[in-house]
């Protein structure tokens, strides 16, 4: 009779269960294969995964791609597969929240290259951080008469670099 309810207490996970939940990380397999070799380093996986990650690209026959792609998802099921979803929707979020920010920091941009005395502003919220560069940035790109697409890309870079570490006030 003690055992019985030992059964119940388990949960119970069906056939059905079981393989969906095989999908998913497979599923999971093919994300890590979408990344960049940078990103999937920062995440938390071993050297093996990464490793059979990279191998899985030489790959071209389906079926081996399949299997292939099945045994990274084993090798993820038998590590912290929760921690390596939860860095992966971090990424996400990340990447998300610079895209909504991505227009604020245009419109900084030209802000700058209008008006220098803007770049002041950043004296008081930046107080720790060297905003020369971005003077040397500002003329560098008001000099050049040609292609300043390059130059401009380098400001934005930087007022992208700025706003990371502490978020530039409003223009």
């Amino acid at each position: 009779m003690g055992n019985q309810s030992n059964d119940q207490d388990q949960e119970f996970e069906s056939r059905t269960q079981k393989k969906h939940f095989a999908h998913s990380m497979v599923d999971l397999a093919h994300k890590l294969a979408e990344m960049k070799h940078s990103d999937m380093i920062l995440l938390p996986i071993s050297e093996q995964i990464i490793d059979t990650v990279v191998a899985s690209k030489k790959i071209t026959s389906h079926i081996a791609r399949k299997r292939h792609f099945q045994f990274i998802g084993k090798l993820i099921l038998n590590s912290d597969h929760e921690a390596i979803v939860e860095a992966i929707n971090d990424k996400v979020k990340q990447h998300e929240a610079g895209l909504i920010r991505q227009p604020f920091l245009t419109l900084w941009t030209e802000k700058v290259l209008e008006d220098d005395s803007i770049i002041d502003q950043l004296y008081e919220t930046h107080e720790h951080t060297d905003i020369q560069p971005l003077r040397q940035l500002v003329r560098q790109v008001s000099k050049q008469k040609g292609d300043v697409k390059k130059q401009r890309r380098k400001l934005f870079e930087y007022i992208r670099f700025l706003d990371n570490q502490v978020s530039l006030p409003p223009v």
